[in-house]
């Protein structure tokens, strides 16, 4: 397969005003200017950007049914009031179907914002056991890759318990370059130190972890009443913080505890949308990228359009220093079109984030008619003030296979899907 009559953004230097992209065995074999024939399937894209498809770094699938749900009590006044009267009452009531079709339309929309990876953070406690299968066989099927993990905790009792740890080690198992599981954990506010001590023997050291560190301050409060150590410092004592892992929010941390994360081969993702609209503080993370720590992007299961969440960190940190020179767009090397791509390039073991010989062809197709011309130099500019502000993805491949064409999915049934969905959100709500 070709790709034809393109501009291309390779993420490694290079800007092609256009040029052509050929794509074998699931990998890019050729990238250049001009044209070149090409005797297999040839694609032209009238003048389109090609770039790599994006990774979104901590998800949320489960929350997908929340969307237009009214609940009947619901005034929270801390973090963990909203915790308790919203998403402890919509995770308790979900069933393997809804998680199912939750799995489904959170992967067609993510392909609609050019996401093609999904590191998912999930939570069904009365419907543990297959639920990590559950959403994976629906997000492979729409063609994205998905890396899960189940939230272990203490809040529903040890049976519960006990099925979550099961759950992320039976899917962690079966590892493919379109699959991978993480060991999850929700966060140490509901983590009791047996938990810890039985996760611990489980993880040993050889699967990374995937939890919310110190997102509200009662997290942070909590760890330090009862432990006498701080949220980080606990789970590296406990033996958790494997290479790999990841460390969503980490907004109440100090620099001495987030040392750990580098030490200990760590990714810290933020997701800042999500912060904000939870009212738990802002990450520092322009800090955490001095500190030397890889730092992802991700959005918390606020929807699926990861341009929102992009443009929410870059602005966040104007507002904390009161000044608007502190962070910019040419901080997304380090992040989105950096930390991003090298955390699932290790998970998955395919070489992604650049549109060159030997990548895989994770690629996304943009429609973008820009004002004012771009170059290398000022691309990622573009991306922030243009390509965000309305992206407009028309097609997109995972592996070389086309799963976005014409802005549609191609190897679902979009309609059938979300009438699905719309029937099981109603009984969801109900039981709720």
């Amino acid at each position: 397969m070709q790709l034809n009559n393109v501009s291309i953004y390779t993420n490694d230097g290079e800007f092609i005003e256009r040029g052509y992209v050929t794509i074998e065995g699931g990998e890019i074999v050729a990238v250049g200017a001009g044209e070149r024939r090409y005797e297999g399937e040839n694609l032209d894209f009238s003048g389109r950007l090609v770039m790599p498809s994006f990774v979104n770094a901590h998800t949320h699938i489960y929350s997908t049914l929340s969307r237009g749900m009214r609940l009947s009590r619901f005034n929270p006044g801390s973090f963990t009031e909203l915790l308790e009267q919203l998403w402890w009452r919509l995770d308790r009531s979900l069933t393997l179907e809804e998680l199912r079709i939750s799995g489904y339309v959170a992967s067609i929309e993510s392909l609609k914002s050019g996401v093609t990876t999904l590191f998912d953070h999930s939570s069904s406690p009365n419907a543990i056991n297959g639920s990590l299968e559950t959403i994976a066989g629906a997000v492979n099927e729409t063609g994205l890759r998905y890396c899960g993990a189940y939230e272990v905790s203490d809040r529903d009792g040890t049976k519960a318990r006990d099925e979550g740890i099961r759950e992320n080690m039976e899917f962690s198992r079966f590892n493919t370059p379109f699959r991978r599981g993480f060991f999850g954990m929700h966060a140490s506010l509901t983590l009791s130190r047996e938990t810890l001590s039985l996760v611990s023997k489980e993880v040993s050291g050889s699967i990374p972890i995937h939890v919310h560190i110190a997102e509200g301050p009662e997290d942070q409060e909590r760890s330090l009443s009862l432990y006498d150590q701080r949220v980080l410092e606990r789970f590296h004592r406990s033996g958790l913080m494997s290479p790999g892992s990841i460390y969503a929010h980490c907004i109440h941390t100090t620099p001495e505890e987030r040392e750990l994360i580098p030490k200990t081969g760590g990714n810290l993702v933020v997701n800042v949308q999500s912060n904000t609209n939870n009212g738990v503080g802002l990450p520092d993370w322009k800090s955490f990228l001095r500190e030397g720590i890889e730092t992802a992007i991700g959005n918390d299961g606020y929807g699926f359009n990861l341009c929102h969440d992009v443009r929410f960190a870059l602005l966040a940190p104007h507002y904390l220093s009161r000044d608007p020179r502190v962070s910019g767009s040419q901080d997304l090397k380090d992040t989105l079109f950096g930390a991003n791509y090298r955390l699932a390039t290790r998970t998955f073991g395919a070489n992604l984030g650049t549109v060159r010989e030997g990548s895989a062809a994770d690629l996304v197709v943009i429609d973008y008619s820009s004002p004012t011309p771009v170059k290398a130099g000022n691309f990622l500019d573009h991306y922030f003030f243009g390509i965000c502000d309305n992206i407009k993805v028309t097609d997109v491949f995972v592996s070389g296979r086309h799963v976005l064409s014409g802005g549609r999915a191609t190897l679902v049934d979009e309609e059938e899907i979300y009438s699905e969905a719309r029937r099981l959100s109603l009984n969801l709500w109900k039981r709720i």
